[in-house]
C-alpha cells in the first residue's frame, strides 16, 4: 500500500518565482524569522542586507517577490536611495518594516504608502509573522477576486 501523497502548500509565498524576500542584516532576526517561515512552508529569500537584495533582484529577473520584509537596524547600506530603489523593484508587494521605536530610517513617502507596515521594535518574531501571515491572506484575497 502506497504512502498518501502530500500536495505542497500553494497560494502566496510558496513559489519560488514569487517568494517572500527577508532582508535583515542582524543575523539572529533574519535566522528567527526566516526558521519560522521555512517552517510553515513559506518560500524565503533571506538576505544580509539592502545591497544583498538588490543584487539578488537584478541578477533574477524572472523573481518578483510576493512580499519584503525589511529590518532597518545595524544596514550601513540602507538610505533613501536604496530605500526607493527595493521599493520600486519589488512593486506591488506589501512590505513589512521593523524599525527602532524612534527612527523608521525610511523615506516619509514610503512610510506613508498603503504598502508599507511598519512594526516599531520591540516586536517579537510572533508579531512579525503574523503581520507576514495576515499582508499573504489579503494578496490572496486579492488574486482571487481578480481571477
Amino acid at each position: 500500500m502506497s504512502e498518501p501523497m502530500h500536495e505542497s502548500p500553494t497560494g502566496p509565498g510558496f513559489d519560488e518565482l514569487h517568494p517572500i524576500l527577508l532582508v535583515a542584516t542582524p543575523w539572529r532576526a533574519r535566522t528567527y524569522i526566516l526558521a519560522e517561515l521555512q517552517e510553515r512552508g513559506y518560500e524565503v529569500r533571506a538576505l544580509p542586507g539592502i545591497h544583498h537584495a538588490l543584487g539578488y533582484l537584478i541578477r533574477r529577473p524572472a523573481v518578483q517577490p510576493v512580499l519584503v520584509v525589511l529590518d532597518t537596524t545595524g544596514d550601513p547600506d540602507l538610505g533613501p536611495e536604496t530605500a526607493r530603489d527595493l521599493f520600486e523593484m519589488t512593486a506591488p508587494a506589501p512590505w513589512v518594516v521593523i524599525t527602532s521605536a524612534v527612527h523608521e530610517n525610511l523615506p516619509e513617502e514610503m512610510t506613508a504608502s498603503p504598502r508599507v507596515h511598519v512594526l516599531r521594535r520591540p516586536v517579537t518574531v510572533g508579531d512579525v509573522v503574523a503581520k507576514i501571515v495576515e499582508l499573504l491572506q489579503q494578496v490572496a484575497d486579492e488574486s482571487s477576486a481578480t481571477h
